[in-house]
Order: structure tokens, then C-alpha cells, then sequence
């Protein structure tokens, strides 16, 4: 599945990376992005994730050092802004805080 169907999902998890494990954070849906969330996050919507273990894993994987890393900064950027990680007006342009 892509990150972007994951977000939908009604779950509490933690979420981590799938080659270092720099990612490791608790990941709680649904979450909804507003149209400023999907354009600066729109990379890692179309990154695959799975679930496995009692756990989700981001697929960041690549032999190209700088692509992996990249794909790294990326999911845990989102993932951590997600969190709320993030300054308050940052997560209120890409987060919708009530449910529509």
C-alpha cells in the first residue's frame, strides 16, 4: 500500500524505516492533509508501506546512497510533522485538525 492509502486508515502504530531504523514514531490515523500537506508531502505519498510485526515499515530502500537518504529525510519530515513535531501554524497548513 502507499502511504497515502495508510494515512487514511483508522490506526495507532509505530512506524519505522526499512534501512536504518532513524525512523521510529508512533503514527495515529486518520490523518487528512490540506492542499498546502499534499503538495509539500507529496513525494512520500506515493512511497509503499507495510505493515508488519505489529508495526508499519516505509519502504526508503534504494543501492543509491543519496536516494535512501533523501527518501529518509522525506518520510521522517512527514512522519514526524504528523506527530506533531512541528510548529503549531506549520501543522494547521498541513494538517486538517478537525475531521471533514
Amino acid at each position: 500500500m502507499k502511504v497515502k492509502d495508510f494515512i487514511q486508515q483508522e490506526i495507532c502504530i509505530d512506524v519505522y524505516d526499512d534501512v536504518c531504523e532513524e525512523l521510529g514514531i508512533a503514527f495515529c490515523g486518520p490523518l487528512s492533509l490540506t492542499d498546502a500537506g499534499r503538495e509539500k508531502f507529496a513525494e512520500i505519498m506515493e512511497y509503499d508501506i507495510k505493515l508488519s510485526d505489529g508495526c508499519a515499515v516505509v519502504n526508503v530502500d534504494d543501492p543509491d546512497d543519496r536516494t535512501w537518504k533523501h527518501r529518509l529525510a522525506k518520510a521522517c519530515e512527514f512522519f514526524e510533522a504528523a506527530a506533531g513535531y512541528c510548529a503549531a501554524d506549520d501543522y494547521d497548513t498541513w494538517f486538517f485538525t478537525e475531521e471533514v
